[in-house]
């Protein structure tokens, strides 16, 4: 690597960050109001476009350290379609629900659809277990798994007795995937992937 070249993993990182810090940055600006309506929407909204340089440098980060698949690019392509579908199906169904106030068998079709893509993450990664044919990738995705399902039960395990003594508020149970996706990533540091 020439002397100034950035290397693919701290590229890759530089997306995360950079995604990470638009989408909750826009998402700040739309709920305190500085930006409100259709523009604060719109800016958060085209904040996960952001996630598609995100993947592509992630794949490469991959395979520069021997890591890449053909399983894990067709996971990592199924993962962006379906949180790209989620994230316009949870606005829409959020926009129907709060601008037409639909009867219940409505809501309830809604609710379905928007959970759906997270379906097909879930999917997506028991397709990325099965279709990995290298042992080693396959064994280090396990044990990801598995500290991220540990993290995802100890934090609702601790958060359910805060709760239930009255100390926290209350959270909804959709938050599941996303604490566990979080665990996901905790396990890969911890597993000190080289693409981390």
């Amino acid at each position: 690597m020439a002397i100034g070249q950035i290397s693919p993993r701290t590229t890759a990182w530089l997306w995360v960050a950079g995604y990470f810090i638009a989408s909750l940055g826009s998402a700040l600006l739309l709920k305190s109001g500085i930006l409100p309506g259709w523009p604060g929407m719109v800016l958060f909204l085209s904040s996960f476009l952001l996630l598609i340089p995100l993947v592509r440098y992630t794949e490469r980060a991959q395979a520069a350290c021997g890591f890449a698949s053909k399983a894990m690019r067709a996971y990592n392509r199924r993962v962006l379609i379906a949180s790209m579908t989620y994230v316009a199906a949870l606005f829409a169904g959020m926009g129907i629900v709060r601008y037409y106030d639909p009867p219940a068998l409505v809501r309830i079709v809604i609710a379905i659809a928007v959970a759906l893509p997270v379906m097909f993450m879930i999917r997506a990664m028991a397709l990325l277990l099965r279709d990995e044919t290298d042992e080693y990738l396959r064994a280090r995705l396990v044990e990801q798994s598995l500290i991220a399902t540990g993290f995802l039960l100890t934090v609702a395990t601790l958060y359910g007795f805060l709760n239930a003594f009255d100390l926290a508020p209350r959270v909804d149970a959709w938050a599941a995937v996303p604490l566990w996706a979080i665990g996901l990533g905790l396990g890969r540091l911890f597993r000190k992937d080289p693409s981390c």
